[in-house]
């Protein structure tokens, strides 16, 4: 046998392990792959949406009004059992979903009540003698009074929201408490001035009237959603759901608040500190 087949054998062996094997990835946790979260299934949105409907129809026909709000409050109160769901997107990854989704909806609503307005600034440009008619039954300490009361709530509900973040429950029971006392009396005052301007003989018929109970009536209505909205919270927080590391639905309904303030201070300022 000559010396190169005695070589060969070793040589193939030297040549195997000079051949570098891949490394092979020690076993991990897999990643977790991405949840999606649904509501728990319930007729809770569809008896909600049956009752504002009611609710709606019932502004013509009076007594589907006093069978729509019991159904859409029943509704609302169910949903208020719905456990929050923190969703994380891959969008705006630094601003929560739901803060993005509530400036969205401000910002809709600004277009809305700015059309409201300047259609009352309309009116009052074309009718002047009209408005200024009704400008001297208008109550002004009434309507600063009620300005008032609605500047306080927006305070107390800046003072509940810094109550529920350093954990101090009672204290933001009490400041929020009193933001659904002061938004009932609000809606109370309201209601006062639209007996006393029908009684005097503006009706939604005048033009004034047209103007003046569709502006305020929206915003009226928008004050009586931030009560029950500011109930439902309420009563999930008695549940523990807010605390100092879960206060966004605080804050939400808080920049809700404050928009509705504001544009009372907007329209206090044209319906009846302009003639």
């Amino acid at each position: 046998m000559s010396d190169a087949q005695l070589l060969a054998p070793r040589d193939a062996e030297e040549m195997i392990q000079a051949v570098p094997c891949p490394e092979v990835a020690p076993a991990g946790p897999a990643e977790p792959e991405e949840e999606v979260h649904l509501p728990p299934p319930s007729l809770a949105p569809f008896i909600v949406g049956v009752g504002a409907t009611l609710t709606v129809i019932g502004l013509i026909a009076p007594p589907l009004l006093a069978l729509g709000v019991p159904v859409t409050l029943f509704g609302l109160l169910r949903m208020a059992s719905f456990p929050e769901i923190d969703l994380h997107g891959r969008f705006f990854a630094e601003l929560d979903h739901r803060k993005l989704a509530m400036w969205a909806f401000l910002a809709s609503e600004v277009l809305f009540f700015g059309s409201l307005i300047g259609t009352f600034i309309r009116f009052k440009v074309d009718h002047p003698e009209v408005f200024r008619a009704a400008h001297e039954v208008l109550s002004l300490p009434l309507a600063t009074l009620g300005t008032s009361v609605l500047i306080v709530s927006s305070f107390a509900v800046v003072m509940g929201l810094e109550a529920i973040q350093s954990d101090d429950r009672r204290v933001f029971f009490n400041w929020m408490g009193l933001t659904i006392f002061f938004g009932a009396m609000f809606l109370g005052i309201q209601a006062f001035e639209w007996y006393e301007l029908m009684h005097e003989g503006i009706k939604a018929s005048n033009i004034f009237g047209t103007a003046f109970f569709a502006t305020t009536g929206f915003h009226g209505l928008h004050v009586l959603i931030g009560v029950g909205w500011l109930v439902i919270l309420l009563l999930r927080a008695r549940r523990g759901l807010y605390s100092a590391s879960n206060s966004l639905g605080v804050e939400l309904f808080g920049l809700y608040w404050h928009f509705v303030d504001v544009v009372w201070i907007v329209l206090f300022t044209v319906i009846y500190l302009i003639e």
